[in-house]
């Protein structure tokens, strides 16, 4: 059997370096194969559920007949109510640390809404409700309950979704022509294309399928609209791929660096080009923002209560363009440190138990930190929710963990990697920054880990050679 089929090889073989073009087809096709079943092994690891929870946010704009919430927000509702019923994978101080802190912020700003600001019972209510959805999936994410990638690669396939019926004239337009679509607002769109988009482009494992992300993600971002979404997805991309080789102070000046550009773009390059002609929205803009600030100036210190993030102009009311600003008009100053301080925290500060540091939580923070300085509507949202999810999941104790998708081994990986016979490739450092001497001590000899195939990087890596 084995020397007939190395001779019907070796035919194959003389009668392609005859032709060419023959060998070039055979090659292409092998090619062809191997990405196809390297991207149907893909699929077979997510968990579906997760997978189509994912897809069903970008119903965040589509209202519901029967209760006041969007499609999405009830998707999240069923989504993490049926995902209490699992148990937490993972469990750390971290979250409870954070969780008990943010649970007595919000608690105060539903207190002082109804006691001293005289919110409607309903109105507060419905408010609690989003709240607690939203910090419910960030607390499954960081216990892993779910699945990360899942949840991700599923937003990105409805994002794209989104994109083809938009085109289609299915989706809605609102705003003249700008990609919206299920989104329903220009400036959401904005932020699900830029955060969605950028942990897809971190999340897919082969240099040239990321290459093909990042064109396809930053070509639909660009759709959109935003200017603050691309600015913040290309500092987020610088973020991921040079902040790795910085200290905490370091970091600290480049978040500085990039405070001080996006100010400079807006100021200098705000109607620049393809934006020559938005010159009636940002007066309409700086109007909502100088009501803003009087409004601030004149809230008390507790805050003007849940749901009074609101400008009125024009017999109309238009929502904050600063998720800061919201947050000292609902709750006061103290409010807003609080909770800016957790999620900082979390993705910046609190250190992961491992040898090297996943920076993906970090860059995607950036989105978040540069987007809520434009959009009013960003912090305490799902998009929120998943990138404190993804920062306090990196914090667990978990050394096999890689939801990144980066390639790069982590301690426990690769020492089963080197205990093979095979060669290990080298890590990729353009995604991690080191924070402890590479050299791993002497450990036992690692027992099969108990973690979900999409986070066994040896695993995967050496499925990956046999392709």
């Amino acid at each position: 059997m084995t020397v007939s089929f190395s001779q019907s090889t070796e035919t194959a073989a003389s009668q392609q370096d005859k032709n060419p073009n023959s060998l070039q087809a055979y090659r292409i096709g092998q090619a062809t194969a191997g990405e196809v079943k390297y991207l149907v092994g893909s699929v077979s690891r997510l968990s579906m559920l997760d997978f189509w929870a994912g897809f069903g946010l970008i119903f965040i704009g589509v209202p519901t007949p029967i209760v006041t919430m969007p499609v999405g927000t009830v998707v999240v509702m069923l989504f993490v109510l049926y995902k209490l019923t699992k148990p937490a994978t993972l469990e750390t101080r971290y979250n409870s640390l954070f969780f008990s802190i943010i649970l007595f912020a919000v608690g105060w700003a539903l207190f002082e809404s109804l006691a001293f600001n005289g919110i409607s019972v309903d109105e507060a209510i419905r408010r609690a409700i989003r709240m607690a959805v939203v910090l419910l999936l960030a607390l499954q994410i960081a216990q892993k309950r779910i699945d990360i990638r899942s949840l991700i690669f599923g937003v990105a396939a409805g994002l794209i979704f989104n994109l083809i019926g938009f085109y289609a004239g299915i989706a809605p337009d609102n705003y003249g022509g700008t990609l919206t679509g299920w989104l329903n607002d220009k400036n959401q769109s904005g932020l699900y294309y830029a955060i969605f988009g950028f942990l897809f482009v971190a999340m897919v494992r082969k240099t040239s399928h990321r290459i093909v992300a990042f064109v396809v993600t930053s070509g639909m971002l660009w759709l959109t609209g935003s200017r603050t979404s691309l600015a913040a997805y290309a500092f987020a991309v610088l973020w991921l791929y040079f902040s790795h080789r910085l200290n905490l102070f370091g970091k600290a000046v480049l978040a500085l660096l990039f405070y001080q550009a996006v100010n400079y773009l807006e100021d200098n390059f705000a109607r620049a080009g393809a934006f020559a002609d938005r010159l009636g929205s940002d007066l309409l803009r700086e109007r909502i923002d100088e009501t803003m600030y009087r409004m601030i100036d004149m809230v008390p210190w507790y805050g003007g209560g849940l749901g009074t993030a609101q400008v009125p102009l024009q017999n109309r009311y238009f929502y904050f363009h600063n998720s800061y600003m919201t947050l000292v008009q609902e709750a006061g100053w103290l409010y807003m440190i609080v909770i800016v301080g957790l999620m900082i925290s979390a993705a910046f500060i609190w250190k992961q138990p491992r040898a090297q540091r996943i920076v993906i939580a970090e860059a995607a923070m950036v989105i978040i930190i540069i987007t809520s300085q434009r959009l009013g509507e960003v912090i305490l949202t799902v998009p929120w929710a998943i990138v404190v999810g993804l920062a306090l999941l990196y914090l667990n104790p978990d050394k096999d963990l890689d939801a990144s998708d980066s390639g790069h081994h982590e301690p426990g990986a690769m020492q089963k990697v080197q205990s093979s016979d095979e060669k290990p490739e080298p890590q990729n450092g353009k995604l991690i920054e080191q924070e402890a001497p590479v050299s791993v001590p002497p450990q036992e000899t690692p027992k099969k880990p108990t973690t979900s195939k999409s986070f066994d990087v040896s695993s995967i890596r050496q499925r990956a050679r046999k392709i």
